[in-house]
C-alpha cells in the first residue's frame, strides 16, 4: 500500500514539473534582476522560481547574470525566447550566439546573446560567433 502511495505521489510530482510553461512576458515588464523595462521581446527570458511565480527579464544574458548569482536558488524553469519565433522555450533547449544589443537607454550597445530552438538557426546567424549552451552562458556571466 505505502509502495502505491510513493509510486503515485512520485508520479505526480513528475506530470506536475514537466507541466510547467511560461508565462507571457509585456514589453514593459521589469526585469527582476536590472529593474529596466523589457524592451525588445525576441531577446527575453524568464524564471518561474519554486512557487510557480514567473519573473520576466530583459534579455538572456540579463537572465544569466541573475542564475549565476543566485545558484542557492532553485527554479522550476528557465526560459529564454526563440529569436526565430518569438516563443519562449527551456534555456536548456536553446542555441547562443553572442550578439551586440541596443543598451536600455539605446545611445550604445552592449554585448548579450540571441537564443534559437535550432542549432540552424543559430548557425545562419552567428556570423562568426561561437554557439554556446545554456550552460555556457551562465558560466560566461558577469556581475556588472
Amino acid at each position: 500500500m505505502m509502495k502505491m502511495l510513493y509510486a503515485t505521489v512520485a508520479a505526480a510530482t513528475l506530470v506536475a514539473c514537466a507541466s510547467v510553461k511560461p508565462a507571457p512576458i509585456q514589453a514593459g515588464d521589469r526585469c527582476l534582476r536590472c529593474r529596466v523595462p523589457v524592451g525588445d521581446l525576441r531577446v527575453a527570458g524568464e524564471i518561474i522560481d519554486r512557487l510557480r511565480a514567473p519573473h520576466p527579464f530583459r534579455t538572456a544574458g540579463c537572465l544569466a547574470k541573475y542564475v549565476k548569482a543566485n545558484q542557492a536558488e532553485s527554479f522550476t524553469a528557465v526560459f529564454v525566447t526563440d529569436f526565430q519565433s518569438g516563443r519562449l522555450i527551456a534555456a536548456d533547449d536553446a542555441w547562443f550566439v553572442p550578439a551586440q544589443l541596443a543598451a536600455p537607454e539605446g545611445r550604445r550597445t552592449q554585448p548579450d546573446y540571441l537564443a534559437f530552438r535550432s542549432r540552424s538557426d543559430a548557425e545562419a546567424a552567428r556570423a562568426g560567433q561561437p554557439l554556446l549552451r545554456w550552460a555556457q552562458v551562465v558560466a560566461e556571466a558577469t556581475a556588472n
